[in-house]
């Protein structure tokens, strides 16, 4: 097709799709703003009818509950009057009073109820709850409060899941102090309504010509509608039961559909709103054809019909004319290109026809001398850039490679922390592979980055590497610790960082284990010391009080004669001692100075090796043995009872014997373990005490772990914990000595490990590590 052709079919057309596309625009925007507006009114109809059914439901339920409750009342005051005219005993006006209560239903299972002043049950259909105060409720104390008049509430009979809305009428009889109660559930109302009540008042309204309000019911019956009555469902009208079995279906929503009224020839377009009313299950909708409400449709087209046809008759001259004009010399231009495209970059134009030609004629043939230009150096150009290109991409996979053999995770961010080199490590570390990661926002895939950020601010913010040393991880309920480094780019020109994440778990463990060694190396000797400095005086004291003992006792002949020769029985001396305390006294002096002792002989323990006879052992029956002494350990003294913790066992069968001291490792267990009811004794907040005892095998080692959901620790207890005389208990309860000793026991006797995990609130796991 010749240009001049495409440019008069492209002038028409466009006048063609201008015109066309206008008018379908107008047309939809105004079949849109009526459609809108139609169904903005509708919807209002339709809770407007909603509105009114709903407040005719509730006066009619209300009427229905007064007229029974008050029918009830004049009942029960005509059996008080036959009691005060002596026909009936007041138990017999009661209990005929009660027979006719529970001969009434009111709906489904709707029933009556009386209750006395003081919110008793009087009269109740269910007999178990005659007599039964039910005064907790908080619409029992309404009803004894008003006595009169209408009441809405949630109820909840026996056996049932959920709370369900119900409502009541009481009236108050005096001479019984019987509040009379109307009661039944708001979803059974739709048995008491009468719809005849508001049946004239629903059909008046009109919505357009012909539109009308309707009510239809959850099981399909025209509860209310011009032209239906009885169950739709069970009409032979395909389309009529169709369409109420979707009103069923929804209950609440908008759609369109064919109808056609009984005497009308054809079927038209309706739109109808609907809305639920749960209460009396009733379905109710407003409806209006759709042709009454899209009239000024009809006038747009005819409009466009007429004006269509005239601008495109108008238009056809112009577009040829239009076409002639440029078609000429756009073809002389055409060829130029044509014979450029080839690499003939010498073509040229002669300038001629209008201005505006010569002046496309001269930008062409300058465009052509500068392409000529353009393309010389291009050629150069882009053979340089492939070798470029190719130097980059051997550098990067270099670069890649280096960084994927690294065993710590290596990350690249540019300046506003997108990640720009992603490691093989970051990879398996984090599950994200590279060409998910590259691009995105670091705290997008690095779950550590929360740990990470301050470092890459402050190597950002101050252009130096920025370390950051043994921060704590949380891994599998286990504390990890790690190494953060972040070295800024800016040194090389470029901006960001490589952010580099190391493991140090084992190093901080390691650190802090040489740092406990060195500690308890330290004041071993230290406590060996002062162990032999207090055995001293110690023994001078213990041997003076038994020495003042025996001096007391009233077996020895040699006191007898003492006292003989003083003039004093041993008698007399003994109830002056027993008046002023002196023996009480002298037997504590002899139980502080015995504990003092067994304190010392704790001590002793780090400077020389425990000589206790080794044999092999189940590590299992002395974790258990140690369990059943603590057990026994219970003393109203003490915050805690031991039998009242569940603890859980975990023993892996088949365990080898560990060569041991026996009663040295049952010490260190039960220390462990009244440590742990100590600390569990001191929670406030309810929880159940649980003690979790482990036992596993680790290669050449058993390994033991005692844990409780406590309080836990901080980090400061936690590495003052062995040191001996450190407690956090309260004077008095405690020496400080016992996971000092415990922990010499362990590893210098038996040459083990000793060790402990805690975190404030997280409990406390004591893990012990035997060798077999």
């Amino acid at each position: 097709m010749k240009i001049r052709t495409k440019i008069l079919a492209g002038y028409f057309l466009i006048f063609t799709v201008t015109i066309l596309v206008g008018i379908a625009v107008v047309y939809a925007q105004l079949k849109g703003s009526l459609r809108r507006n139609i169904e903005h009114e509708l919807s209002n109809s339709a809770a407007t009818v909603a509105a009114m059914v709903r407040t005719a439901v509730d006066v009619s339920i209300r009427n229905h509950l007064r007229a029974v409750a008050e029918k009830n009342r004049e009942i029960i005051a005509g059996l008080h009057a036959r009691q005060l005219a002596g026909e009936l005993t007041e138990a017999q006006a009661k209990a005929q009073a009660a027979a006719i209560l529970g001969a009434q239903r009111i709906g489904r299972t709707g029933y009556l109820y009386c209750l006395d002043g003081r919110g008793v049950l009087t009269y109740h259909p269910r007999p178990e709850n005659m007599g039964r105060d039910v005064s907790e409720f908080a619409f029992v104390r309404q009803q004894t409060a008003s006595r009169e008049g209408y009441l809405e509430y949630f109820w909840k009979n026996p056996g049932e899941q959920s709370l369900r809305s119900k409502a009541l009428y009481m009236t108050y009889f005096a001479p019984w102090d019987w509040i009379i109660s109307a009661s039944s559930y708001r979803e059974e109302f739709g048995t008491l309504v009468n719809a005849a009540d508001f049946r004239a008042g629903i059909l008046s309204l009109r919505f357009g010509d012909d539109g009308y309000a309707a009510v239809f019911d959850g099981a399909g019956n025209a509860v209310i509608h011009p032209h239906l009555s009885g169950n739709v469902l069970a009409m032979k009208d395909g389309e009529m039961r169709s369409l109420v079995q979707e009103l069923v279906a929804r209950k609440a929503g908008l759609f369109y559909y064919w109808w056609r009224n009984p005497g009308e020839e054809q079927a038209r377009e309706k739109i109808i709103i609907f809305n639920y009313l749960p209460e009396v299950d009733w379905i109710v909708g407003a409806t209006g054809y759709a042709d009454e409400f899209f009239a000024p449709l009809r006038t747009l087209r005819l409009a466009a019909a007429v004006a269509v046809p005239l601008v495109l008759l108008l238009g056809l001259p112009f577009s040829l004319w239009a076409g002639l004009s440029v078609s000429r010399p756009l073809e002389a231009l055409r060829q130029s290109f044509a014979r450029a495209a080839e690499g003939d970059f010498d073509q040229r134009v002669a300038p001629g026809g209008t201005r505006e030609m010569a002046q496309l004629a001269g930008y062409f043939n300058g465009f052509m001398e500068r392409m000529g230009q353009y393309s010389a150096s291009l050629r150069r150009e882009v053979a340089e850039r492939q070798q470029a290109e190719e130097r980059e991409a051997r550098a990067r996979a270099h670069m890649q490679d280096v960084v994927d053999s690294m065993a710590s995770v290596v990350i690249g961010l540019d300046g506003e922390c997108r990640v720009t080199l992603w490691s093989r490590r970051a990879a398996e570390e984090f599950g994200v592979e590279p060409d998910q990661a590259l691009g995105r926002p670091a705290e997008d895939v690095c779950p550590m980055w929360g740990l990470c950020r301050d470092a890459v601010d402050a190597a950002l913010r101050e252009g130096r590497p920025v370390v950051r040393d043994k921060l704590p991880v949380r891994r599998g309920g286990r504390t990890a610790y790690c190494k953060v480094e972040a070295t800024p780019l800016s040194a090389s020109g470029g901006v960001g960082v490589v952010l580099r994440i190391v493991d140090i778990t084992e190093r901080v463990r390691m650190e802090d284990m040489m740092v406990q060694t060195e500690k308890m190396m330290s004041v071993g000797g230290l406590a060996a010391g002062m162990a032999h400095e207090i055995n001293n005086p110690l023994g001078g004291i213990l041997q003076g009080v038994q020495n003042v003992q025996r001096r007391l006792a009233l077996d020895l002949p040699a006191n007898q004669q003492a006292a003989r020769e003083a003039g004093m029985t041993m008698d007399a001396l003994r109830d002056y001692m027993a008046r002023r305390a002196i023996t009480p006294t002298l037997e504590g002096i002899r139980e502080s100075g015995l504990r003092a002792a067994r304190i010392v002989a704790n001590m002793l323990e780090f400077s020389r090796r425990s000589e206790s006879s080794r044999m092999p052992c189940d590590v299992t029956d002395l974790l258990d043995k140690a369990v059943e002494l603590a057990e026994s350990d219970y003393d109203l003294k003490k915050r805690y009872d031991f039998r009242k913790i569940r603890v859980e066992r975990d023993y892996e069968p088949g365990l080898p014997l560990v060569n041991c001291a026996g009663t040295e490792i049952e010490q260190v267990f039960l220390n462990l373990l009244r440590n742990a009811a100590q600390a569990m004794g001191g929670m406030r907040d309810g929880a159940e005490p649980v003690l979790r005892l482990g036992v596993r095998r680790q290669g050449d080692w058993v390994r033991v772990e005692v844990s409780d959901n406590g309080p836990g620790m901080t980090e400061t207890t936690r590495k003052r914990i062995f040191e001996p005389f450190f407690t956090t208990k309260e004077v008095g309860e405690g020496t400080g000595l016992g996971l000092s000793v415990s922990y010499f026991i362990i590893t210098r006797n038996h040459g083990g490990s000793f060790a402990v995990e805690s975190e404030p609130g997280q409990g406390a796991s004591f893990v012990i590590r035997l060798p077999l």
